[in-house]
């Protein structure tokens, strides 16, 4: 499995992920200058804010997958927090349940609808987990409550893992799991 991991979205440095040239997770603004128009691709979300949908329209998307408590994000530019920026967005296209077709951990706290997906040996966190921190939970939607559930699952899970799986957020540094549970103090204390 190749993965090449691009920065995109301008000031908010949202990770994008691109597995074959077929998957791209998380196409945040500008996705289109590292990926043909030609070819198709199917879209894994790990939640539905802006920085990590923006893209959605410069790439040809065969499937988009994304956890159906985030659907109203993906419509709403006041959910999805894209008015913030003077250019609302939204997608009203179709979609698929993403529990259905991909291994995740639904992980609600950042957003309802946010989720980690397990492909091969990487963990794509999204903003639930960061190298040494965690998603904001002060936004409309997200909740204190839901993400310290969320990730005691995630800590237990990442305990059942071989220990050089890897951890790829949505912003910030790719690390393992040995590496992320060294440094990251919010899973220290849970």
């Amino acid at each position: 499995m190749e993965i090449q991991q691009f920065v995109t979205c301008r000031g908010f440095r949202t990770n994008t992920y691109i597995i074959d040239n077929k998957i791209i997770i998380d196409p945040g603004e500008d996705v289109g200058q590292f990926v043909s128009r030609e070819n198709e691709f199917i879209v894994l979300l790990t939640h539905g804010h802006f920085d990590h949908i923006l893209g959605l329209p410069e790439i040809k998307i065969k499937e988009l997958y994304l956890h159906p408590l985030d659907d109203e994000l993906l419509k709403n530019p006041k959910l999805n927090l894209s008015f913030l920026l003077g250019t609302p967005f939204s997608w009203i296209d179709s979609w698929k349940d993403i529990s259905e077709a991909y291994e995740i951990i639904h992980t609600p706290g950042h957003t309802p609808g946010s989720c980690v997906i397990y492909i091969d040996n990487y963990l794509f966190t999204g903003d639930t987990l960061f190298f040494d921190s965690i998603g904001r939970t002060d936004l409309p939607n997200s909740s204190p409550e839901d993400m310290e559930r969320s990730l005691k699952i995630l800590k237990e899970f990442l305990m059942s893992l071989p220990k050089d799986t890897i951890i790829a957020p949505g912003h910030m540094r790719t690390g393992t799991i040995v590496e992320v549970l060294e440094n990251n103090p919010f899973l220290k204390v849970i």
